[in-house]
């Protein structure tokens, strides 16, 4: 009789736990959870990595025997840090890990920061500046103030085809720099611009040092009359920015201005100058321009003080104003049999997800949005997937699977099906032609 006493009581102590040796664990997070809780249903965890941590601890001593759930519930998480899973973190082939929202809810990661503190412009020497029409309805925002400080940098420049293949090692093939971007009402804004659609033309090419590229003629030097008077608005700008296909269509680059002749119309470029030189008739515009700030959606930063001045779409009550910050949201590096599924991950400056060596890893079911690179990135490794995307407002494109061994042919078996993905390429040089000819759904490069 005292044996099976002690039998059931064993039963109870197990049951209470939500897990056993012999069953699936599951662990909770919550924005209104506590990381002093036990991570269950009533009492969930504040964070993820409290959650990352009870799994190690599971691992280490041997409970981890059929995998385990991390149910996230309703509820915007903003991320101070990217949440890094290694190798310590994966699940095996018949005890995955998984990471995922809980049926029904919206769980959202986001790498941004919100933007409240919005005020009129009294400066008058900033006032100035501006388009007569946009000193009423253009509004001010000290980053600083709010603990930003990072503002990243504007652009990569340099060698376009240098640019263009820079990640071919580490599988980013990618040029967009670590920028900070504002969005509003969950879209993204227009940086300052002129003109405020399409291109204008370089007149001529005045470098001094002509090419002939069998027959098509130009100038390697970026120096170039322009048509107009429009830059004389300019001449309080300290950080100019063109963006222009310089020689050929197929090949952009952003280029900073360094100065502006404006009696005889001359825009010199700073160096390194575009890889393949400058022709005459080719197409460009300016940006990072806060005297071009003149339409509703545009706004523009000034590096030095950490003001951001923005004429919202809308009113600001019916909308919220966010600045991107982490530069990823989540890394995978190393590991194995981890499933991440039906979040929505947001406002990070470079790639919302990436995924390096590894293998059987499931990125699945997510909605990935206004991101300054890629969605999801993955580097190595053998049979990770993408499933069930939902993608659109990025920088640079969908998703990119690199992996596998060229010389042996040996395959990495990646793959990615069924996601939808549009409304991308803000920004860089490889996926700036891809967005004339179409929607591009994917990446794949040796897979």
């Amino acid at each position: 009789m005292l044996g099976k006493i002690l039998l059931v009581l064993v039963v109870i102590a197990v049951g209470a736990t939500g897990a056993s040796a012999e069953a699936e664990w599951e662990l909770f997070v919550s924005t209104e959870g506590s990381d002093n809780n036990p991570g269950t249903r009533v009492k969930p965890f504040k964070s993820l990595e409290r959650a990352r941590q009870r799994i190690r601890a599971l691992k280490r001593d041997g409970l981890l025997t059929s995998g385990a759930t991390v149910w996230l519930r309703a509820g915007t998480y903003p991320r101070d840090r990217t949440f890094r899973l290694t190798e310590e973190d994966s699940g095996t082939e018949t005890a995955p890990i998984v990471y995922r929202a809980y049926p029904g809810e919206e769980v959202r990661l986001t790498g941004g920061r919100e933007v409240s503190s919005f005020t009129p412009i009294t400066d008058p020497a900033v006032l100035s500046r501006l388009d007569e029409a946009a000193r009423g309805n253009v509004l001010q925002a000290d980053l600083k103030a709010l603990g930003i400080t990072d503002f990243g940098e504007m652009i990569a420049t340099g060698n376009w085809l240098e640019l263009l293949f820079s990640g071919a090692d580490s599988g980013e093939v990618t040029t967009a720099s670590n920028r900070l971007e504002l969005f509003f009402q969950d879209k993204p804004m227009t940086l300052a611009r002129w003109p405020n659609e399409g291109f204008v033309n370089i007149v001529d090419v005045v470098g001094g040092e002509p090419i002939n590229v069998r027959g098509t003629k130009g100038d390697k030097i970026g120096k170039f009359v322009y048509e107009g008077d429009r830059p004389q608005r300019w001449g309080k700008e300290t950080d100019v920015w063109l963006h222009g296909y310089w020689f050929w269509d197929w090949a952009d680059q952003r280029q900073k201005v360094e100065s502006i002749d404006t009696e005889n119309r001359i825009i010199s470029l700073v160096q390194p100058y575009h890889s393949y030189g400058y022709r005459k008739g080719q197409w460009y515009y300016a940006f990072d321009v806060l005297a071009e700030l003149d339409m509703p959606g545009e706004w523009y930063l000034d590096r030095e003080t950490g003001v951001l001045y923005f004429w919202p779409p809308a009113p600001l009550e019916e909308g919220t104003a966010v600045v991107s910050v982490l530069p990823t949201l989540l890394t995978m590096n190393n590991c194995s049999h981890l499933t991440v599924r039906g979040l929505m991950l947001e406002a990070a400056r470079g790639a919302a997800v990436t995924i390096r060596g590894g293998e059987g890893n499931l990125v699945a079911g997510c909605t990935i949005r206004n991101c300054g690179r890629w969605a999801v990135e993955v580097s190595g490794g053998q049979v990770h997937g993408v499933v069930g995307y939902d993608i659109y407002y990025m920088g640079d494109g969908g998703i990119i699977l690199r992996g596998g061994d060229r010389r042996t042919l040996t395959p990495a078996g990646h793959y990615a099906e069924n996601n939808h993905i549009h409304h991308y390429s803000r920004g860089t040089t490889f996926t700036a032609r891809a967005s004339r000819c179409g929607e591009l759904a994917t990446v794949l490069r040796t897979i």
